[in-house]
């Protein structure tokens, strides 16, 4: 077998670094430039991947719950912030508008004040900035804040509260307010007043109308921030109720301003529908010193006529009892309640005609006693008393009587209610005394109010505020609006207005009472679960005579007992006590002798006889109707002897 030659492979030829081949087996091996910092990674990639493909579902799971739980915190966090700032955002706007609410309830106490001072200029300005104090505190409230606040459970219903509370007196400053203002103008003293015996009434009819707007859009409101419910926080109820009671106020003084200027113009024949007709009053002048439930008796009848505001007094007389009902005529003249409480005399004695404490009753039965006896028709029935006529001269100046007597603010009622029967024995001469009197003092202060407007009006609000001047109408469209004032001295029943009247009629047939002390208060004792609020009444009476001087007296002042005999210095007084309407007598210390109904209202009474230095005291607790809500109750008297 011959050998063969197998030839070897070639050799690939090598590359140069420059890119040429090269033959040179001795030429260097090249090696890529690689970063030791980039292989460690993905080495530390490799093993993490291989230590996740070794990891558990639990494992897994533990991570990612991890997870949601920090993604959970951080957007908790998150949202403490946001409400940590809106809770920053509604507290700084809180404390706001509680110093703007505050402010406007200190000058809606304000305006009341400014009002019956007559200074027209302050009235506007604290007007205007009560509606300015509303207007800010309801733009702090009207923020998205607040309303995001009402979504809060259990506290969101206060701020429900507070908001409604200033959106309601927002009203008032937009659609009320503005009308009261432009109104001031005829509330000014300087245009209201008696010059040379006129009544000056400046623009008050004009701003009737715009009194009667504001006033309906206030009294809605008045109704409406009384129906808000009470709060969760004591703080913020307390607020409220403040604010309330103070709006209350203010509502309560625009009411009986807008009736006035609506009523007022028409009475004096001043309204531009009166056609020029004169009216005429039968005046009542009462006589505190024998006590009757709205005063005294009414010893002496006398008339006051009116003509486009030219006053005139006419003559003053003591009625007679021929004047009066017969027995048989009271069954039908006085209602059952009346007969019950106040007997047949109510009809048949003119001193008993008010023996009711309901003033509209007494002024009807005196128009048609009036009309009995043949002086005509009366538009009206006005009743004053020496307190009125002392108050008056304190303005006039004293007057001195044809019969030489000086009447001043310092001693008219002690004349007039106690030394007359001192110095006078019989009753002729007392009549004709009072008479006398009653008559000139009015025209001595028709004649000399004038330029002391300011002085007399203070005296008119304080006299009809204590019950020592009362009106009544006899057209109705007046009397209704002179219905529910305090110079109407009616009887109320409005369980949301709640009163309680303590009266005293006279019956030690005398003129003692000018020696009896009263005492009344009224004090607010608990609330019933079904919201009707307690009142303790303390009544005491103090028989102040010294014996031996009023025994020294003529018997017309010490009196009659039931057999006609004289009196020795004691005093007989009858007691009524009304509870409020849907109110109770809830209990009492002395026994009442009888309890019965007036008007649909409760009544205890109580007959008290006192020796001369001898006390009588009760402590009495009424009820109100819950219905009265925040409205605190009212306590009506038998006016006081100064």
């Amino acid at each position: 077998m011959t050998e063969q030659n197998i030839p070897e492979p070639p050799t690939p030829p090598q590359r140069t670094q420059s890119g040429e081949q090269s033959s040179d087996d001795n030429a260097p091996v090249l090696q890529p430039d690689i970063d030791p910092a980039v292989v460690a990674e993905h080495l530390r990639e490799d093993e993490h991947h291989r230590h996740r493909r070794r990891m558990s579902r639990d494992h897994v799971r533990r991570i990612k719950r991890k997870k949601r739980i920090r993604r959970a915190l951080i957007a908790l966090g998150v949202l403490v912030l946001i409400l940590i700032a809106l809770c920053a955002w509604l507290g700084v706007s809180a404390l706001k508008a509680k110093s703007e609410m505050e402010s406007a309830v200190a000058i809606a106490s304000k305006i009341q004040s400014s009002v019956k001072s007559g200074d027209t200029n302050q009235v506007k300005a604290d007007i205007e900035q009560f509606s300015q104090h509303i207007d800010a505190t309801y733009a702090q409230t009207k923020q998205p804040v607040w309303a995001l606040a009402t979504l809060t459970p259990h506290y969101g219903s206060d701020v429900k509260a507070v908001r409604e509370a200033v959106r309601i007196l927002e009203d008032v400053s937009i659609n009320a307010l503005p009308k009261l203002a432009q109104s001031a103008e005829a509330l000014d003293l300087n245009s209201i007043g008696v010059e040379n015996g006129t009544i000056q009434l400046g623009n008050m009819a004009q701003a009737a109308q715009d009194l009667t707007a504001a006033n309906e859009v206030i009294a809605d409101a008045n109704v409406s921030l009384s129906n808000i419910s009470g709060t969760h926080i004591p703080q913020l109820t307390n607020a409220l109720n403040k604010g309330t009671k103070a709006f209350n106020t203010l509502a309560s003084l625009t009411d009986t301003v807008s009736r006035m200027a609506d009523v007022m113009p028409k009475m004096l024949g001043l309204a531009q529908d009166s056609n020029n007709t004169a009216r005429n009053y039968l005046v009542l002048a009462q006589n505190n010193s024998e006590l009757r439930a709205t005063g005294g008796i009414p010893a002496s009848w006398g008339t006051l006529s009116v003509n486009q505001g030219k006053l005139s007094v006419g003559t003053f007389e003591a009625p007679s009892e021929q004047w009066m009902f017969s027995d048989e005529e009271s069954k039908t003249t006085l209602t059952a309640d009346e007969r019950v409480l106040f007997s047949s005399k109510m009809a048949t004695r003119y001193q008993d005609i008010n023996f009711t404490p309901d003033f509209p009753r007494t002024a009807k039965l005196a128009e048609q006693v009036w009309q009995r006896a043949g002086h005509g028709d009366v538009d009206g029935v006005l009743s004053v008393d020496p307190v009125f006529l002392q108050r008056l001269l304190s303005v006039t100046g004293p007057v001195t009587l044809s019969d030489g007597t000086v009447l001043s603010a310092d001693n008219a009622a002690q004349i007039l209610l106690n030394q007359t029967y001192i110095d006078k024995a019989t009753g002729r001469e007392q009549d004709a005394f009072f008479t006398m009197a009653a008559s000139e003092v009015f025209g001595h202060i028709l004649t000399d109010m004038g330029g002391k407007n300011r002085q007399l009006v203070e005296v008119f609000q304080q006299s009809v505020t204590d019950g020592h001047l009362y009106v009544w109408s006899a057209h109705e469209d007046e009397q209704e609006r002179l219905q529910d004032t305090a110079i109407s001295g009616a009887l109320t029943s409005n369980p949301s207005q709640p009163v309680t009247g303590v009266y005293f009629n006279d019956a030690t047939m005398g003129k003692m009472d000018w020696y009896l002390k009263r005492e009344v208060t009224s004090t607010y004792d608990k609330t019933y679960p079904s919201g009707a609020k307690q009142y303790t009444i303390h009544i005491k009476l103090t028989n102040t005579a010294d014996a031996a001087q009023v025994n020294a007296a003529p018997d017309l002042l010490r009196g009659y007992d039931h057999e006609g005999n004289p009196r020795k210095g004691e005093i007989e007084t009858i007691l009524y006590l009304y509870a409020p309407d849907e109110g109770r007598i809830v209990d009492w210390t002395q026994d009442f002798d009888q309890i019965t109904m007036h008007n649909e209202l409760t009544v205890g009474v109580k007959t008290v006889t006192l020796q001369p230095g001898e006390s009588f005291e009760t402590t009495v607790h009424v009820s109100v109707s819950p219905s009265a809500g925040d409205h605190e109750m009212t306590l009506r008297q038998t006016p006081l002897v100064d």
